[in-house]
């Protein structure tokens, strides 16, 4: 069954729950509606576990582009991935009802904690972009950005984040539509809004605004917004004095280049976060830390 989204004004899936829907699942709750795909939690009877589907809208089956956008999770998702990526349980893009089924993670996004607890503290902040980046760095070495990282794609499982969402992901290199940059405003770089080719250096902007809002509270600032208190007039928030907020500021460069090296920044990020460092001491000794982002850079 259809129904109408209040937001667009286009059709949506309309499921009660219990009723089924592509893949063999079963609907709990949809989680969100996007412009080609609508998400729902689900339960597969398969897998006896709940579930993430990621469907193309009812007016969406047969575009070539809701295909494409399901094709761009699939491939962010497939192969050897990071403990930080969610798993791609099913690929349905070729069916009837064009779907995805992904592991479920239970927890809130990081939007939600600093709604509901406020700002993180420094070390933690540097703690969560030392986990964040190896997961950013899986995808780059597979020649993708995410391009839409942000405080809502970030869900929080037992406190380790985990990225979620990939339909903004592009192969590195490639062009956006001109004049329709992808990702979400205050969290794309500059050039990103201007449709420069797709780069590693414009997810190292998203980490830092990313970061930025967990050491602030401050959500990034869109077009529109005019300048919130606590942030500048560019829309980044003005930082506290830290290790951490040094390497955010160095992340927020207009300059991609300013923004450095993957390696260097997961090396800063890791001695900002002090004794809650996310690998173990004798791991310095082998240097494993450059080996590991060397095909992101």
């Amino acid at each position: 069954m259809e129904a109408i989204d209040s937001d667009d004004g286009l059709p949506v899936w309309q499921s009660a729950e219990g009723c089924e829907l592509p893949g063999g699942t079963l609907a709990i709750e949809r989680l969100g509606v996007g412009r080609r795909c609508e998400t729902w939690l689900v339960w597969s009877p398969e897998l006896w576990s709940p579930a993430v589907l990621k469907l193309a809208r009812p007016h969406q089956l047969q575009h070539p582009r809701a295909v494409k956008s399901l094709g761009r999770e699939t491939a962010a998702l497939s192969g050897k991935l990071h403990p930080a990526l969610p798993r791609l349980l099913a690929d349905g893009t070729l069916e009837p009802a064009p779907h995805l089924l992904i592991e479920y993670v239970d927890g809130p996004s990081l939007a939600e904690e600093i709604d509901l607890n406020g700002a993180l503290a420094p070390a933690e902040v540097a703690l969560l972009g030392a986990q964040l980046l190896p997961a950013l760095t899986s995808l780059h070495q597979r020649g993708l950005a995410h391009l839409d990282l942000k405080p809502d794609n970030i869900v929080l499982l037992d406190g380790h984040p985990i990225l979620i969402d990939f339909g903004s992901a592009r192969r590195l290199g490639s062009l956006q539509p001109v004049g329709h940059p992808v990702g979400t405003p205050g969290y794309a770089p500059p050039e990103q809004e201007d449709c420069q080719p797709v780069s590693v250096a414009m997810d190292l902007y998203a980490l830092g605004a990313t970061l930025a809002e967990a050491l602030t509270g401050v959500p990034a600032a869109t077009p529109g917004d005019g300048v919130q208190a606590g942030a500048v007039a560019n829309g980044v928030p003005e930082l506290p004095e830290s290790p951490v907020g040094r390497v955010i500021e160095r992340l927020l460069a207009d300059d991609p280049a300013a923004r450095g090296s993957t390696a260097d920044v997961l090396v800063a990020l890791a001695t900002a976060a002090g004794e809650l460092r996310p690998w173990p001491d004798w791991l310095d000794r082998y240097a494993a830390v450059r080996t590991l982002t060397e095909a992101g850079n």
